[in-house]
């Protein structure tokens, strides 16, 4: 059986299809330089769907496509019939499935779907095999894979697949076209959404993909079995992680391009003990903004963070959860400093985002690149300012503390739930109360918070009972220089904020300077009460809660959210 093309598949695509010039030509480049099918690769970078392939292919071979209603789901029969005579292995490899075998009047007569009509040595292979005339129907790739699998393997079989038992066929699974395209929708959504992360979690029923989204953890979709082993093997393979290792966490990364915006992609698999569960961190490169006045820091604590950041010498802590935005803050105040005139060195786990004029070094614990270890050998490097992501252990603490009192600029995070608990986290930690009161310049705490949608916020009436609970008016008078006043709003939700009436995030803080009273004070009782009402009394200090009640003030965000976070 023959075939005859007398048009380039491109320029088919181009007239009778209405595909851009530019894709085919891009595609071109691509098959210059690795090769393949030029159908495919417009698949893979999503130019075309897999149906507008089997359209073209149509169009140039005069071959007709598949119609399900004339000839039904996959029969039993045919499979018991024809797999002692073929090798169906082969078949399914070479994409070429049957779907019926009948007797005529002229002899045997089998017909079967692929996609790939011009693959002559496998139809002349089913035509001697059955000694059978053969005729080709035009298929997507997802109806081959359905109309293949009662030849493979049952669905329960497939259900129960794991990637120790047949690694092959995961890598065969994850390179196929549905599963490209669902991982490049999922990927151009959670763009849409301006997702952070993209949680994949294995369950008993239905798996389960996640976004979060300013900061809150948002249930999308659903998953079935085949298609989420799939989806976790494709990401892996991104990511450049070993998809038969499913016993043992790992990390990678890729990098893509969705619409115009470039992103970096961290990748974690986990095992979990009902299966393997895979986040991903979307680093968007476009949107590096590090700008300290637009953190959500207010105007009478800004000067005091300035002044602490540009000091010769000293340690500056920032503290804060998991995914408080500590980096970014640490990233935005380093953007204030003259990269020309000063050398600048961070020590970090992992590297987020690439910061020209600023020397960057990625801890690898398997090669004893500890953060004290690369610490040590930074300050051999004539540094001005030093930034480690973050104090873990004890040596790293003394290591910083020591780098900070031999005349460097320190800026690093710790993991504690105020400001004031920082230097008693460090004493825990076995540094020396002395140290601490020689080295340490200050302590920024921080939470993130969700902003109301500039799109959908109205203004709401202050209720006196909700006034009064959260001493509204007191927080006016204590920072009278603010000039704030009751302007509280909320969002009802739009397209712009996908219902949730936020759009954007935003910090609350607590900030204080390690003044000489508090340094008396901290030596003289170890009290955390008392440091913290000295705090209050002689510096007028804020509470990360009264920071954000401040921003509800200001019709910023919400007390619901302020509440969630402080």
């Amino acid at each position: 059986m023959l075939f005859s093309s007398s048009q380039l598949i491109g320029q088919i695509l181009v007239d009778k299809l209405g595909i851009r010039q530019e894709e085919i030509a891009k595609a071109l480049d691509v098959q210059k330089e690795i090769g393949g099918f030029i159908g495919q690769i417009l698949i893979s970078t999503g130019a075309i769907t897999d149906y507008q392939l089997i359209e073209s292919l149509s169009f140039q071979l005069g071959i007709e496509i598949f119609d399900r209603d004339s000839f039904g789901e996959p029969k039993d029969d045919l499979v018991q019939t024809l797999t002692g005579k073929l090798n169906v292995d082969y078949l399914i490899k070479s994409r070429f499935v049957p779907i019926e075998l009948k007797q005529t009047l002229t002899g045997l007569s089998v017909t079967l779907i692929t996609n790939d009509p011009l693959n002559a040595p496998v139809i002349d292979y089913i035509t001697m095999a059955l000694n059978a005339d053969v005729t080709v129907l035009l298929a997507t790739e997802q109806t081959i894979n359905e109309f293949s699998r009662p030849f493979r393997v049952s669905d329960k079989d497939l259900v129960s697949l794991s990637i120790d038992d047949n690694p092959e066929l995961l890598k065969e699974m994850a390179s196929e076209a549905p599963v490209i395209k669902f991982l490049n929708n999922l990927l151009s959504s959670a763009v849409e959404l301006r997702a952070s992360d993209i949680h994949i979690e294995p369950s008993e029923s239905a798996h389960r993909i996640k976004m979060r989204i300013d900061g809150v953890l948002h249930e999308t979709q659903d998953v079935e079995d085949k298609l989420y082993l799939a989806i976790i093997s494709r990401i892996k393979l991104l990511a450049g992680l070993d998809i038969a290792e499913k016993r043992l966490p790992q990390d990678g990364k890729f990098s893509t391009k969705i619409a115009s915006a470039l992103i970096d992609i961290r990748v974690s698999s986990i095992p979990f003990a009902i299966g393997e569960g895979v986040v991903m961190r979307l680093l968007y490169r476009e949107r590096l903004t590090f700008d300290i006045t637009k953190l959500g820091i207010e105007p009478d604590v800004a000067p005091l963070i300035l002044e602490m950041i540009n000091v010769p010498f000293g340690i500056l802590l920032v503290t804060g959860p998991t995914g408080s935005g500590k980096t970014t803050s640490l990233y935005s105040m380093i953007s204030t400093l003259d990269r020309k005139e000063k050398k600048i060195i961070t020590v970090e786990d992992p590297v987020e985002y690439k910061l020209d004029g600023i020397n960057q070094i990625q801890v690898k614990s398997e090669i004893a690149l500890t953060f004290a270890a690369a610490l040590r050998s930074i300050l051999r490097h004539d540094p001005d300012v030093i930034m480690v992501g973050e104090i873990r252990d004890p040596e790293t603490a003394e290591v910083a503390v020591q780098s900070a009192l031999t005349g460097h600029l320190v800026l690093s995070t710790l993991h504690t739930n105020d400001a004031p608990s920082s230097l008693f986290r460090l004493i825990e930690m076995g540094l020396e109360d002395y140290l601490l009161n020689a080295s340490v310049l200050g302590i920024i705490a921080q939470r993130i918070v969700r902003r109301n949608c500039p799109h959908c916020s109205v203004a709401i009436e202050a209720q006196p009972h909700i006034v009064k609970k959260y001493n509204l008016d007191e927080l006016i008078r204590r920072f009278g220089s603010l000039n704030l006043s009751l302007n509280l709003k909320k969002g009802n939700g739009c397209k712009k904020c996908s219902g949730t009436g936020y759009r954007g995030m935003l910090a609350i803080y607590e900030v204080f300077k390690y003044t000489e009273d508090l340094k008396e004070l901290f030596i003289k009782e170890h009290s955390i009460v008392s440091l913290k009402r000295r705090l209050v009394e002689a510096h007028n200090f804020r509470t990360l809660r009264e920071d954000g009640l401040i921003k509800v003030i200001s019709g910023i965000t919400t007390i619901e959210e302020v509440l969630r976070v402080s």
